[in-house]
């Protein structure tokens, strides 16, 4: 009995003992899948605990930051036209460390508040970014970020600062001053920055070079008055230019001289691009001293090519044989040969159309114990054969066999580019040369705080009876320095009688035209009420075969130059001057030129010589006609 029921029961038992293990295994799996959600869980709540942690730990090293820059300027919500006027001004509680950076964002509506650039100073102009933008509004803020060198992750050490906006109503640029009757407006913005030359071609565009070697072209559509198509014609793709200074155009080719060569450069395949450079003349002396090479270019009535070369120093001596020279060759480049001679650095010349050639010179910039004074610059007529002085005499301080220049202009005002005018929209007593100056170039006047040139000057010319000229100067045209550093770079007249000036830090160009009266004239640069004051205007104006013109230091706009301003003097006598008439300082001034150092300004840069050189009536008529600036 019990072995026939044995075999079932245990059957049955096994399949118990199964069902139980099939059981114990489903309630334990149940239990894993729990105990992996449960950690799950944790894991989650752990991540998010690190999350806060981290958000925790960020926010209270972000309270632990100092404070962001100040904004100062400008006010919240201004409203701006003229792009120079916007200047980003603010201040920190203390000086920048070396891996540290103003990390500058300017942002619009709905945009992420990206940085525009870094800087050290604490403020931007946003001069040229402007340019580039859609007239609205925008959002502005600044950070101090560090970073320890180029592959090192960039740190914002300062909290999240204040915001500010101005809006941008249009895009203009105004810069410039100008005489009652002219207008000076914005042109064309170039597609690059640091032009040296414009001119215009006679299918009336205008062709600018830059200083890394570009060329741009820029046209008006009919009845326009502003360039609307601007076109990069060369971009040196393979950097074969090197301090571009010098464009002129001759059948179908362009000629650019930069350092130590003159080429041509040509479009080969017909595409309206510019992409052979074939050098003509190699090996000219250059950047033996700093900026000093082969500069402008211009074609003469012989067909020739004429350019300038700087000397290879300061102010002496000479080393090598086409140094301090105007140079002329054949349009191949061939039988290059010396035209004029004794010029430190004349950046640029003209043809007048009468086939008379001009050209400035810029004035040293190393002042020191081998000069006598500080020289002058100076706009000189070169004829060829002659020697202009340098580096023997400066201004019209006579050297023999050498020719003195057509007028002396304030010392380190850095006279580059040059036109002649006598097209029709001027009046009459605005016609003669124009000179850009980009100015202030030496270190004297850089360390004493004054600033000369940032302007194109006017020189009228008037026949002298025996083949030369006599020259008259002012300023035509001044860079609103108030506004921002702007150096006028080249000047051209265009086809339709308005004047053409190139801006150096924006890469602009101006066109100055006339909407005055039809009789204007001139505005005097002084009166001269009788025959002694009008002596004394010529001897500071000119000076003499013996002596500088006072006009180099001392310019008549009433702004400080390299010496004091003289306008208004009866007003502004210094204090060591207490006591003194107006007459007895202005004649002391003369006759002993450091007995009174105005504060600002340097002692033994005013030539020494007057009162030995002068007569006494010379010296009274410039006591007279300095005393009548005080009228003004």
């Amino acid at each position: 009995m019990i072995r026939k029921y044995a075999l079932p029961i245990v059957v049955v038992l096994c399949v118990s003992l199964a069902l139980g293990l099939i059981v114990a295994l489903v309630q334990n799996s149940d239990l894993n899948a729990r105990s992996a959600t449960l950690n799950d869980q944790f894991t989650s709540l752990a991540n998010d605990f690190d999350v806060l942690a981290a958000e925790a730990t960020s926010s209270v090293a972000m309270l632990q930051k100092p404070d962001a820059p100040s904004l100062l300027q400008p006010a919240d919500g201004a409203t701006f036209s003229n792009v120079a006027e916007a200047k980003l001004v603010w201040q920190w509680g203390r000086p920048l460390e070396s891996t540290e950076y103003f990390d500058v964002r300017v942002w619009t509506e709905g945009q992420p508040a990206n940085g525009i650039t870094w800087t050290k100073d604490s403020s931007f102009d946003m001069t040229n970014w402007l340019f580039n933008q859609t007239p609205t509004t925008f959002f502005w803020s600044v950070a101090v970020v560090k970073q320890l060198d180029a592959n090192s992750e960039i740190e914002q050490i300062t909290k999240v600062g204040e915001t500010r906006s101005f809006t941008l109503s249009r895009v203009d640029l105004s810069i410039m001053t100008v005489p009652a009757g002219f207008k000076a407006a914005l042109w064309a913005k170039l597609p690059f920055t640091l032009p040296t030359v414009i001119t215009f071609g006679e299918n009336g565009t205008l062709y600018a070079l830059g200083s890394n070697g570009q060329i741009a072209s820029a046209t008006v559509s009919d009845g326009g008055t502003v360039a609307d198509r601007i076109t990069m014609l060369y971009d040196d793709p393979n950097d074969q230019l090197d301090g571009a200074v010098g464009l002129a155009l001759r059948d179908g080719k362009f000629y650019v001289s930069d350092a130590g060569k003159i080429s041509i450069l040509t479009d080969s395949d017909g595409d309206g691009s510019l992409d052979t450079l074939t050098p003509i003349i190699t090996g000219l002396p250059t950047r033996q001293y700093t900026f000093h090479s082969n500069n402008g270019l211009a074609f003469g009535p012989d067909g020739k090519l004429y350019f300038p070369v700087g000397a290879t120093s300061d102010h002496g001596p000479l080393r090598e044989k086409y140094e301090a020279s105007i140079l002329r060759a054949n349009p191949d480049g061939s039988d290059l040969e010396i035209f004029a001679t004794g010029f430190r650095n004349p950046y640029d010349l003209v043809f007048t159309p009468s086939g008379d050639l001009f050209a400035g010179d810029n004035s040293p910039d190393a002042i020191n114990n081998s000069l006598a004074y500080l020289p002058p610059e100076e706009l000189n007529f070169i004829q060829q054969g002659k020697d202009y002085g340098f580096p023997n005499t400066f201004g019209n301080m006579p050297y023999p066999n050498s020719e003195p220049p057509l007028v002396e202009l304030p010392t380190s005002s850095a006279s580059s580019g040059i036109t002649y005018y006598d097209a029709a929209m001027f009046p009459l007593a605005y016609h003669g040369l124009y000179l850009a100056q980009f100015g202030t170039g030496a270190a004297y006047p850089v360390a004493s705080g004054v600033k000369t040139g940032q302007a194109v000057v006017l020189i009228t010319l008037s026949p002298d009876g025996q083949g030369g000229y006599h020259g008259s100067w002012q300023v035509f045209a001044r860079m609103r320095t108030d506004l921002g550093d702007y150096h006028p770079i080249d000047v051209t007249v265009g086809p339709d009688g308005a004047l053409y000036v190139a801006e150096y830090m924006t890469g602009t160009i101006f066109r100055i035209s006339y909407e005055g009266e039809a009789d204007a004239s001139a505005t005097s640069l002084s009166t001269a009420p009788n025959e002694q004051i009008a002596q004394g205007e010529q001897l500071f104006l000119h000076g003499t075969d013996q002596v500088p013109a006072c006009v180099t230091c001392h310019v008549l706009d009433g702004s400080a130059a390299t010496g004091p301003s003289l306008v208004n003097l009866s007003a502004n006598l210094p204090p060591q001057a207490a006591g003194m008439t107006t007459e007895d300082y202005i004649r002391q001034s003369i006759l002993q030129p450091n007995a009174v150092i105005v504060p600002g300004y340097q002692g033994n840069i005013m030539y020494q010589n007057y009162a030995e050189r002068l007569s006494s009536a010379q010296i009274e008529a410039l006591v007279a006609y300095v005393g009548s600036l005080s009228q003004r």
